[in-house]
């Protein structure tokens, strides 16, 4: 049976397993692209076809901080994966086994555990590396050589292989939207393993904010074999130079209500789903790639390997391309994927046709390089795009032996900017077009439309928000689609200069398994903060002088001042509110530079930053944010309590955020003391809610919820506030219109 050896093995896997770690993860969220890492081989959360994301557990979110309660709709923010993984196939005495970790579902799409099924978790621990410390003195273990967040991960499997995993991420302006992951791995059997196959199996879909506002979902279920509703605008592709399977969507998803207020400078962008998210490969093992006569594998269709095998007789990477919807059941559909002895799922460049569409949509000098490799699966469109798996085979790998990879994830504001639509790419087309012949096609941007053929009844892509309206606060200028991205990521990992591959071929089997990171200029870093209230409710941004003294031979210039920012919610829009300049007297006594922030108001949550910039104008991340609610200390003594705003006329969040509820409902009671019961009664004297007060502020916020969790209608209600130290009672009104 296929799956006896299996079973075999997976029963002693877990019997020596039961010291083994529990699942446990950590998060990068130095740069903008904020990702959880699993101690499991999962990325983002645990595969889900559809669902909501923990807030404690990003899944690919970029922007950061994007969740917000608006019009009474928690949205958990702009999440743009279902859950990713990796997926290992080998042959060892006892037969195939195959391990799953992360991107695995039962035949519904829904999450099935991979802890003491496919993995057993090692350890997972995250080491900054950040110049400064939390406190704000300078950090003199800072290597400049290396990232400033650090994720190390590790993971045994049932195949009988270790993986090690060590992430990175930064916060440098232009560099902080990827995550690099080296890959180890380690042959921890005493048997030799072939036939190996990895996968990385990821999951794409940009966003789960804009799908809630534009669709009231995210999901990548089907529905009798249609798409889900509004999966019609969500396409995925293959940048071939870039070795770069990445999604977007046609438009960027405009939001219905606020496309242009969220499109004021300084703000998120006027759309809901900019996002092009993706996978690039920065390095394969070329070294324990098997060779023709070590491999039992075997095809129905001689075409299927003809022409695979390079003049080493090792088989030409990527082995495999494929591009799926939401269900990823194990036994069902993608063990068959990485079986040996069965049809390869995605098929090759290979024979004339092939070189007519290199030659007649491509570039017919890229044909000598991808004949042999695998071509993708057709499915490039709106048909089948979330799920993804990008592998590797078929590799021998002796006992004790490592074989090394090196991914990125990446995200940029849409595919493309206004000069890519001359270059084209795999994909962007629905089966029609495939069939036609049509495979490659223009690169879209969000600086003009492109008409494409055969794309059904919206027979375009892209948008032209960019000419008319600014790039949102955390686009850098220059740094801008997801393909500008790439290019950083693979200056930053094999330190050579920037360059653009739209020409060039990115080679990864050439390249090195372990990333450089020595050679981009390191901006000067922001300081730490600190937010403090003060008796008249006005917030204090605090910090010291230490970075002033920061320096290293990377640095991109010497300090010329630091900028101070607010906004309503992290996402924008973002003002400044003072630039100070070192040692400035006005705003420097005592060792602390203070700023006051003159639009502080009573119970507002509020986002500060401090950015250093330097004397050429370079900036550093916003690695200070701070969201704080702005307050006073508590009464010494009940006096008269207010209720603000009275009367409530009830607006949209729009004017700020509050994480507790929707900002228009909020009611704010003022003037309490530290330990105060409020008690809330109808015009008739019915008891609405009652509200236990323990905090050091003098406000207290209130959603208009009753005890029974429901919004109160309009009207004229009381109020009572007792002080539970002293007893004094203090009593007032307020009206509510909706």
């Amino acid at each position: 049976m296929k799956y006896a050896g299996f079973i075999i093995l997976l029963l002693a896997f877990l019997l020596n397993s039961a010291a083994a770690q529990v699942r446990d993860w950590e998060v990068h969220r130095r740069g903008l692209l904020h990702q959880s890492v699993y101690n499991t081989g999962e990325l983002g959360r645990a595969y889900n076809a559809g669902g909501t994301v923990q807030a404690s557990s990003p899944s690919m979110e970029w922007p950061p901080n994007s969740r917000m309660v608006l019009d009474r709709v928690n949205y958990p923010g702009q999440h743009n994966s279902f859950g990713s993984g990796i997926w290992i196939a080998g042959t060892r005495p006892q037969g195939r086994i195959y391990a799953f970790c992360g991107a695995t579902s039962n035949s519904d799409g829904e999450p099935v555990p991979v802890v003491g099924v496919y993995s057993i978790p090692i350890e997972v621990r995250k080491m900054e590396n950040f110049p400064v410390f939390s406190d704000g003195t300078l950090n003199p273990g800072f290597n400049p050589d290396e990232a400033e967040e650090i994720i190390i991960s590790r993971w045994d499997t049932p195949v009988g292989v270790r993986v090690s995993r060590t992430s990175r991420a930064w916060s440098y302006p232009g560099y902080d939207s990827f995550i690099i992951y080296e890959y180890a791995f380690e042959n921890v059997t005493n048997d030799t393993i072939t036939d190996l196959f990895i996968t990385f199996a990821n999951t794409f879909g940009p966003s789960m904010f804009g799908y809630q506002r534009n669709h009231g979902d995210w999901s990548e279920g089907n529905f009798r074999g249609q798409p889900p509703a509004g999966l019609g605008d969500h396409f995925a592709r293959f940048d071939l130079k870039r070795w770069m399977s990445y999604n977007h969507e046609r438009d960027g998803l405009p939001d219905p209500d606020f496309f242009e207020r969220w499109s004021m400078p300084g703000d998120r962008g006027g759309l809901n789903s900019p996002q092009s998210v993706g996978i690039m490969v920065l390095h394969y093992d070329y070294e324990h790639l098997s060779r023709r006569d070590q491999t039992t594998q075997v095809f129905i269709l001689p075409s299927d390997s003809a022409g695979m095998w390079d003049e080493n007789d090792k088989a030409k990477q990527p082995f495999l391309l494929r591009y799926e919807n939401g269900n990823l059941p194990a036994e069902t559909k993608t063990g068959t994927w990485m079986d040996p002895t069965l049809r390869r799922k995605t098929s090759i460049w290979e024979g004339v046709t092939d070189s007519t569409r290199f030659s007649d949509q491509f570039e017919p000098e890229l044909w000598d390089y991808w004949k042999g490799r695998t071509s993708s699966s057709a499915n490039l469109s709106w048909w089948q795009p979330v799920s993804r798996a990008y592998g590797f085979y078929p590799y021998i790998l002796p006992p004790g032996e490592v074989m090394r990879f090196s991914v990125a994830e990446l995200a940029g504001y849409g595919p493309g900017v206004a000069g890519d639509r001359i270059y084209t790419d795999l994909g962007g087309t629905v089966r029609a077009g495939v069939d036609a012949g049509f495979l490659f096609n223009r690169i879209p941007s969000w600086y003009d439309t492109l008409q494409y053929d055969f794309l059904g009844s919206k027979d375009y892509i892209g948008g032209d928000y960019l000419k008319t309206h600014p790039l949102p606060w955390y686009v850098t200028p220059g740094v801008v689609s997801i393909r500008d991205v790439a290019d950083r990521v693979i200056e930053i990992y094999t330190g050579r200069p920037l360059a653009k591959y739209d020409t060039l071929q990115y080679k990864p089997e050439e390249e090195s398994p372990f990333g450089q990171y020595n050679t981009v200029a390191i901006p000067f870093p922001a300081p730490a903060i600190r937010i403090e209230d003060t008796k008249a409710a006005a917030n204090m941004i605090i910090w010291g002088p230490q970075v002033e003294s920061f320096n290293t031979p990377r640095l991109h210039a010497p300090l010329s001042h630091y900028e101070v920012l607010r906004a309503p919610h992290p996402l924008g829009p973002w003002t400044v509110i003072d630039s100070v300049f070192p040692g400035d007297p006005e705003y420097f006594r005592d060792g602390e530079y203070t700023v006051i922030d003159p639009e502080s108001n009573l119970g507002d949550n509020v986002a500060y930053a401090v950015i250093s910039v330097d004397e050429l104008g370079g900036r550093s991340g916003m690695t200070n944010l701070t969201t704080h609610e702005t307050q006073a200390p508590p009464a010494q003594k009940l006096g008269k309590v207010y209720v603000i705003p009275n009367p409530l006329l009830v607006t949209s969040g729009l004017s700020g955020s509050d994480p507790g509820g929707e900002i228009g409902d909020r009611i704010q009671f003022v003037g309490l003391t530290n330990r105060c019961t409020i008690r809330i009664f109808s015009y008739t004297g019915q008891l609405i809610n009652t509200i236990e007060h323990r905090s050091e502020t003098y406000g207290n916020p209130w959603y208009q919820l009753s005890i029974n969790n429901q919004i109160i209608a309009s009207g004229v209600y009381y109020f009572v506030v007792e002080d539970l130290e002293t007893g004094e009672m203090s009593n007032g009104k307020f009206i509510v219109i909706h």
